[in-house]
């Protein structure tokens, strides 16, 4: 994983500021337009602007971080339209001279007269297109039992016609499914559905039973169904008021 503080020369202290400030001397230092032929600064430019990207967005500073502190895992994923070079990068001339004009004009590194930079390897530093840009994103609808057992569901409508989808058992709500199509990656973001008497609330699944008098006073059993029609037991401290909840771990 890369060090993006190390990249910007920034401790993992710095405020936003201090980060931007960081990515503007280090970005005019390694413009392509001033070290022209030179591929380490070209390479520079790219790691910084990577940085940045990531850094200087809250979110993907804080999985980033998280990362960083053995806490889950992070892979760049590309330049986002929400990022702070969203704008750029996303242009609507989809020119990449352009864009990397608009970059140097808005943090004040100057270009010549005519607003060019004299940069046209823009495409082979970041590609023609970022990797979110290529990646589309739809909800993909689940049954309750097949979130949880696991199982293939078939979805149509995806570029290059239908595919079968594997779904892997424990699949908790709002998690995503990366799925190959003929057109790039395509996102799967899964929406369990509620199946009677069991409702989805985030990744918890929840449902109500009723209890008599004699059993909320004094403590009881009840022998239940869980979603997949098996048995278990369930037990009610006595004392048990109306509204409680019990929660039972898988």
């Amino acid at each position: 994983m890369n060090d993006y503080y190390k990249i910007l020369e920034v401790p993992q202290t710095a405020s936003k500021e201090e980060i931007k400030k960081a990515f503007k001397r280090l970005a005019k230092k390694y413009h392509p337009d001033i070290n022209k032929g030179k591929k380490d600064a070209e390479m520079r430019f790219k790691e910084v602007s990577e940085a940045y990207e990531v850094l200087g967005r809250e979110d993907e500073r804080k999985k980033y971080d998280a990362a960083r502190a053995g806490r889950g895992s992070f892979n760049f994923e590309g330049f986002s339209k929400d990022g702070p070079l969203g704008d750029f990068f996303y242009s609507s001339s989809g020119n990449a001279s352009d864009m990397f004009s608009e970059i140097l004009k808005n943090f004040n590194f100057g270009s010549s007269r005519d607003g060019s930079t004299g940069f046209s390897g823009f495409d082979s530093l970041f590609g023609s297109h970022s990797k979110r840009e290529s990646q589309q994103t739809a909800t993909l609808k689940v049954p309750l039992l097949t979130a949880m057992a696991g199982g293939k569901v078939q979805v149509s409508g995806l570029p290059g016609g239908s595919q079968t989808i594997d779904i892997p058992a424990g699949s908790a709500n709002g998690s995503v499914i990366q799925v190959k199509t003929s057109s790039g990656n395509f996102r799967l973001k899964l929406e369990i559905e509620d199946e009677h008497p069991f409702k989805i609330k985030g990744n918890n699944i929840e449902t109500t039973i009723c209890v008599n008098i004699a059993q909320a006073v004094l403590g009881s059993k009840i022998k239940l169904k869980d979603p997949r029609n098996q048995d278990f037991i369930l037990t009610i401290p006595a004392g048990s008021q109306n509204g409680d909840t019990l929660r039972l771990r898988a």
